[in-house]
């Protein structure tokens, strides 16, 4: 009878068990150094900042589900969303109140900071919404 051969994927396999069978032994007898940590966490935060890029969005939201109907929200708030890209189903959903972002610190003059920032942004906004040739769709009638 024929010996099989042995295969880049079997050799795959075989090194894959050492090395889990090298990591339980190293768990088990004490805690990992940092420097066998580190790699793994630089792979995790290179996966994570692809996701966000290319499966991330963050947008502000003025409405909120009441039932079934869509109503105005008490605020603006912040939605950050994160969807798989191999299956589209969603890993990380999260919604700020744009107040509770700005009040964080609880720093008063932090907080005039961002309110000033804010009415810079409004009156951005609504100098694109007045001028059409700009992309904005002009006065309303």
């Amino acid at each position: 009878m024929a010996e099989s051969s042995f295969t880049t994927a079997d050799f795959h396999n075989v090194v894959q068990k050492h090395i889990m069978n090298a990591l339980y032994e190293q768990l088990g007898a004490e805690k990992m150094d940092w420097q066998l940590i580190l790699p793994f966490l630089e792979a995790a935060r290179l996966f994570c900042t692809s996701e966000f890029r290319e499966a991330g969005s963050v947008r502000l939201h003025t409405l909120r589900a009441e039932g079934d109907e869509w109503v105005d929200a008490e605020e603006a708030f912040l939605g950050i969303s994160v969807t798989d890209r191999d299956d589209g189903e969603p890993w990380l959903s999260e919604t700020y109140w744009i107040s509770d972002v700005a009040l964080a610190d609880r720093d008063p003059e932090k907080v005039r900071r961002i309110i000033a920032s804010l009415e810079r942004s409004i009156a951005k906004l609504n100098a694109w919404l007045a001028e059409p040739e700009k992309g904005g769709p002009g006065e309303p009638e």
